[in-house]
């Protein structure tokens, strides 16, 4: 009994000593914070503390129990402070991030309130939520009353089905830019803005709430109005102007068909027929007429009219005469030269049209007037007014071309009755003189021979002074018969010219020999006057196709002409040479100085040239327009020139 009783002793003194080292160990192993620990922790520390304390109280078999659990416990102690640590580390960064939350919140939200911009949160169905001060401003509301309010109530009504198709979009998508609608407040005028809505959803994908940002664009529509309108009246302005432009385009034409078909005709009539139908063609008129005063009589008669209407054309007017007196006022008004345009006021008028009336005038004078006619409500423009004053003038001016014209012509006509008269009366005084002429030569002719034989029958002698007188005078009368009989010819010959148009016989002409032979009769007067005759032919002169007799006669004339009208020691020079297309035949004389004015009438009929005769001979001033007319006959030319000193007759006769 006493070995188990002091058996029982150790046991028990074993097994506190161990469970104070393991009491010890505990507390030693229990962790000493050495930061602030959460006092949840600090009371579970404190609890195992006191259970340790209580736990000596206990049979040793549960102190080894509670030795075993403080283990445990010990470790899941450590575990926790370290979650605990842990969890205030991630508190300290929720905590951190709270602040920026909560700053970015301040800062949105102060952004949301003061953006320049409107900005919305409504629901899906488009119920306002949340509103700023810019768009509480633009809809002179305040943000309070936006709250709850639908905003498909502030949308203009003819906007409002688009509206809630939009937002049925938005179901399906996620943001829409650039929306342009119309807003309406209750008291002022609507205006447009720009919608960007974006979508918010939650991890399921259902939309929570609609983001609306709304940007004003009154201003800009406003501008854009106004550029739409500035473009719509500037095209105006181009197609008025292009219209006016190929108007004025077609009127030139017009004009220039008008002038064409004027300017080329002298006669009265086809003028005014066609400045009237170019007109109503042109400017598409009902009709058009023309009239012409009579400032004698003041009447004014319509002369010519032009109709563009086929069906239901007004009455004729042409051929009507008026009288002035009857419309006192307009024919006073066109009297003075200007233009009217009326429009009748009777819906039962004959002519129910817009009148245009211009006078056709310039400065000597109003000789008629344009009436013009188009529909009532159609007024003439200032460039068709401007059209008619042009055609007006025009026509002022050919009218007074045709009439100088037609004035000119019956003078022409009676000069040229009095030349037939004339080349008449000298073919028939040429006739008549030829007859007594010819007879008056052959009784000198026959005189002269009775002369003759008087004095060789010795009935007078050559010392006979009556003899000496006789021979001197029949030697006079014959002369004079010459002179008269030449004189005659010249005027016949003259007057075949003009009046026959038969061609000449055409022989083949040598001029190398033709020419020296004809001179030679010219040499015995040439020499008697103390002049030089002189002839340069070019070598190898082709032959001359030409009619001889009438060349002889131009050669003789001109050589005739030449020693006449040449000084004493004068020189005659006749030049000879082929061009390209004729042969050229050049008869230069000295000569005094002769005015232009005297060249230029050298070849008329009848002239000569004044204070120009050396030798003072007489002559009929027909020998140069024979030749004129001979030469033209040939086919030929004959040109006068003068040089210091000398003068030049240049003829050019073709090769056939």
């Amino acid at each position: 009994m006493v070995a188990q009783g002091l058996s029982a002793i150790v046991t028990h003194t074993v097994l506190v000593t161990i469970w104070s080292f393991a009491a010890n160990l505990i507390q030693l192993a229990l962790p000493k914070p050495t930061m602030p620990i959460s006092p949840q922790l600090n009371a579970v520390h404190r609890r195992v503390l006191s259970l340790h304390q209580r736990s000596a109280e206990l049979p040793t078999a549960y102190q080894e129990i509670l030795a075993e659990g403080f283990k445990e416990l010990q470790t899941v102690l450590e575990e926790l402070q370290v979650s605990e640590e842990e969890v205030r580390a991630q508190s300290e960064a929720l905590i951190m991030a709270r602040h920026t939350i909560e700053a970015e919140r301040q800062r949105y939200q102060e952004l949301f309130e003061f953006a320049p911009d409107g900005y919305l949160v409504t629901d899906p169905t488009g119920r306002i939520q949340e509103a700023n001060q810019a768009i509480a401003h633009m809809l002179k509301v305040s943000q309070e009353f936006l709250v709850g309010k639908p905003l498909g109530v502030f949308i203009e009504q003819g906007g409002l089905f688009g509206f809630h198709v939009k937002l049925d979009e938005l179901q399906q998508i996620d943001k829409i830019q650039n929306w342009e609608v119309r807003l309406r407040s209750k008291v002022y005028l609507p205006f447009d803005v720009a919608l960007t809505v974006s979508a918010v959803r939650d991890p399921q994908g259902q939309l929570v709430t609609l983001r609306w940002s709304i940007h004003d664009i009154t201003e800009r529509k406003q501008l854009q109005r106004l550029t739409e309108w500035l473009n719509i009246e500037l095209e105006t302005r181009v197609q008025e102007r292009t219209t006016q432009l190929q108007q004025a385009f077609n009127f030139e034409a017009g004009l220039k068909r008008i002038t064409d078909k004027v300017r080329d005709s002298l006669d009265e009539s086809n003028i005014l027929q066609a400045a009237v139908q170019e007109l109503t063609l042109v400017l598409d008129l009902v009709c058009c007429n023309t009239a012409l005063y009579d400032i004698d009589l003041a009447t004014s008669t319509v002369c010519h009219e032009f109709s563009n209407v086929v069906e239901l054309p007004p009455p004729s007017t042409q051929g009507e005469v008026v009288s002035m007196s009857t419309l006192p006022d307009n024919y006073r008004q066109l009297l003075q030269g200007d233009y009217f345009q009326f429009c009748e006021i009777d819906v039962h008028s004959v002519r129910p049209y817009a009148i245009l009336s211009h006078p056709i005038s310039d400065g000597q004078g109003v000789l008629g007037d344009l009436s013009l006619f188009k529909q009532r409500q159609n007024e003439f423009n200032e460039l068709e007014i401007r059209l008619v004053q042009q055609v007006a003038n025009q026509c002022a001016i050919a009218i007074r071309q045709a009439r100088l014209y037609q004035a000119s012509q019956a003078q022409i006509e009676e000069l040229q009755n009095l030349d037939r008269l004339k080349d008449d009366f000298l073919s028939t005084i040429s006739h008549e003189l030829r007859s007594p002429v010819a007879n008056i030569k052959m009784a000198v002719q026959m005189l002269k021979l009775a002369t003759t034989q008087a004095s060789n029958s010795s009935t007078l002698t050559p010392s006979d002074p009556l003899g000496n007188r006789l021979n001197k005078y029949l030697k006079i009368l014959e002369a004079e018969c010459d002179r008269e009989i030449k004189l005659i010819n010249d005027l016949l010959d003259l007057q075949r010219f003009q009046t026959e148009q038969q061609p000449p016989i055409l022989e083949t002409i040598h001029l190398q020999q033709w020419l020296p032979n004809l001179i030679t009769s010219f040499q015995g007067l040439i020499e008697a006057r103390q002049q030089t005759l002189q002839l340069v032919l070019a070598p190898n002169l082709p032959a001359l196709t030409s009619n001889a007799a009438s060349l002889e006669r131009i050669l003789a004339e001109l050589l005739n002409n030449a020693y006449k009208y040449t000084p004493q020691d004068g020189s005659i020079i006749i030049t000879v040479q082929a061009q390209a297309d004729s042969t050229q035949i050049k008869i230069s004389n000295t000569s005094a100085d002769i005015a232009m004015n005297d060249l230029t009438r050298i070849f008329e009929k009848f002239y000569r040239i004044p204070n120009s005769d050396p030798w003072k001979q007489s002559g009929t001033g027909l020998g140069l327009a024979l030749v004129q007319q001979l030469i033209h006959h040939l086919g030929g030319t004959i040109t006068v020139e003068k040089t210091p000193g000398q003068l030049h007759f240049t003829i050019e006769l073709p090769h056939y």
